[in-house]
Parts: C-alpha cells; sequence; structure tokens
C-alpha cells in the first residue's frame, strides 16, 4: 500500500497493476487542497495589491471553475507557450482542477476544522486553542466578501 496523490497517483494508475482503495475526496467530499497565504504584515502594509492579487487569484480559479478542463489545459499550454522558456507542459495532461472546493476560492470555516479536529484529537493542541475562523478572511474575495 502507497499513500499518492496528483500526478504520481495518475501516473501510476495509468501503468497499471495498481488500483485505488480510496480518494481524500471520498472520504471528506469536495474540499480545498491548499490555500494561498499572505502574511498579515503584509496584508496591512499593502492593502491595495493583496486586493488585486486576491481578486486576480480568485478570477482565475473562477474561471478554472466554469470552463472544461480541455479549456483550461489549452489556454496553459498558450500561457506556457507564450513566455517561451522552454518548459515541460508534460504535467497539463493530468490536470483535473484546481483544487479549490468552492467559488473563487471562496474560504469556509470547514476547511480548516477537519485539520483542527485532528490536532485535537492527537493532543497537538488543546481543544478550543484554535478557531477555525481566525485563521482567514475572504474580505478581499469578490465572490466571498467579507464571509
Amino acid at each position: 500500500m502507497a499513500a499518492l496523490s496528483g500526478i504520481l497517483r495518475d501516473k501510476a494508475l495509468l501503468r497499471g497493476g495498481i488500483r485505488p482503495l480510496f480518494k481524500d475526496v471520498d472520504l471528506f467530499g469536495p474540499f480545498t487542497a491548499g490555500s494561498v497565504v499572505l502574511a498579515e504584515r503584509f496584508v496591512e502594509r499593502n492593502p491595495n495589491t493583496t486586493k488585486k492579487f486576491v481578486e486576480a487569484f480568485a478570477k482565475a480559479v473562477e474561471w478554472t471553475q466554469t470552463h472544461s478542463r480541455e479549456e483550461v489545459a489549452a489556454k496553459a499550454k498558450e500561457i506556457i507557450a507564450k513566455r517561451k522558456r522552454n518548459e515541460d507542459t508534460t504535467a497539463i495532461e493530468f490536470w483535473k482542477s484546481s483544487g479549490v472546493a468552492d467559488q473563487g476560492g471562496v474560504i469556509d470555516a470547514r476547511e480548516f476544522r477537519t485539520r483542527i479536529d485532528w490536532l485535537e484529537r492527537e493532543g497537538e493542541i488543546k481543544k478550543g486553542q484554535v478557531r477555525a475562523e481566525d485563521l482567514f478572511t475572504n474580505a478581499y474575495n469578490p465572490f466571498g466578501g467579507a464571509r
């Protein structure tokens, strides 16, 4: 048994000889695989840059969520070709999604509660020590507002 995810899992399945026992989405349902993090000090010192970055990121995520896999892959290849950096586009063939569950990257407290609950059960943090709502903001996201 091995825990594989992403491209490693997809390549291994393509080669054959293995089968998945479960997928993380089978256990948790749709979820965000990772968040973009900006330091509070950066946000305080650069509110306009923060707003522009989050808006652009949110719109890019929303675009990938509302266009077909084929359209997204084609756009990624187009962008890479325009950069003229001789980049490998192999990974694009395995692209499935942005890995973001909610529209435009809006963050929901449930995304953090799963991890907080696990850390509490493992004794890494005390119960109630960390509140999911204190870990994020949607204030700069045009799809989420001050959620």
